[in-house]
């Protein structure tokens, strides 16, 4: 077991090094000179040459990288450009939104997946089975930035029960926050229930006849019973792993979300600083972005041992 965490463990480093390598390299790929951005196009030579000294832009890039990866293991992350403030501040002060927003998009997304697919299960071939796979096909189907808007132009224009977008923080209060960021999560929520119902259905479904289900029957257990005691725990592992990997698709849409929405979470800032050409804050964004992901799927690893005790008999 400890072999397997050390294992995972390195993996991750290692992961994340890589990530940093790639990252770094596309944003010096990147077209324009974040010096020029700052300056406009009306700047002497000379001033431009002294602000890319300043910000130390005519270094190398293997010195620029060292320097940059450096700052980020001491949890230094710079100084944005843009902003003219600490980026280690600005990551912290968007992630009051963007967690808020992520935990309740996973919280509805399993809340509607897993007793839809399990009712799939139970009921295969029949309407209901019918009904949830068109669900869950539409569901894939529609981008979520478009589902947001459909659901302000319902709730916030029409109807006029929800705000349409903005956050003012949650110093206005709790209700006030969940409110605002109810419509994004669910807009979230739609594309991963969707391809969550599908996976719970069919790892469901896949143990129904096994042996001891049927044993559970045969001792008197009735059908949701037997399903939801023994099948769907059986059906835990392809269920987990789908949430790690939905974890980016989760991040990708935050960015487009948050901009419908107008929220000021980490997503926008992303998009934001790509605009401003501030090269500094997309590093250290996309860097926090993959170190989740990658981060969330170690621990979904981790997860299935708990939940699978041959995955722990094989670890130990």
């Amino acid at each position: 077991m400890i072999t397997l965490l050390l294992r995972r463990l390195v993996g991750l480093v290692v992961s994340l090094l890589v990530v940093s390598v790639l990252i770094f390299t596309v944003m010096d790929l990147l077209p324009g000179d974040p010096a020029s951005i700052m300056l406009g196009t009306s700047a002497s030579p000379d001033t431009l040459a002294a602000l890319q000294r300043e910000l130390g832009l005519d270094r190398p890039l293997p010195e620029r990288y060292l320097s940059w990866l450096g700052g980020v293991l001491t949890g230094d992350l710079g100084q944005s450009y843009t902003y003219g403030v600490p980026v280690a501040g600005l990551i912290a002060e968007r992630l009051t939104l963007t967690l808020p927003l992520a935990a309740m998009a996973i919280a509805i997304a399993l809340s509607v997946a897993i007793p839809l697919g399990v009712e799939a299960a139970r009921r295969h071939g029949g309407v209901w089975d019918f009904m949830i796979g068109l669900f869950s096909y539409l569901g894939i189907a529609l981008p979520a930035f478009w589902f947001g808007l459909l659901l302000i132009l319902l709730f916030s224009v029409r109807l006029g029960w929800m705000p349409a977008g903005g956050f003012s923080g949650w110093q206005e209060g709790f209700a006030a926050g969940m409110q605002a960021l109810l419509l994004p999560a669910i807009a979230l929520a739609l594309p991963q229930a969707a391809v969550l119902t599908r996976v719970t259905r069919t790892a469901v479904l896949d143990n129904i006849g096994e042996d001891f289900v049927r044993t559970a029957r045969a001792k008197g257990l009735g059908e949701g019973a037997a399903i939801w005691r023994h099948a769907f725990p059986a059906a835990l592992v392809p269920i987990t792993t789908m949430l790690g990997l939905q974890f980016s698709f989760l991040v990708a849409g935050a960015v487009l979300v948050e901009n419908v929405f107008n929220l000021p979470g980490l997503g926008r800032l992303a998009l934001q600083s790509l605009s401003q050409r501030d090269v500094i804050v997309m590093q250290d964004v996309v860097l926090f972005f993959a170190a989740l992901v990658i981060t969330v799927n170690v621990l979904v690893d981790l997860v299935h041992l708990v939940v699978d005790p041959r995955l722990r008999r094989e670890a130990g």
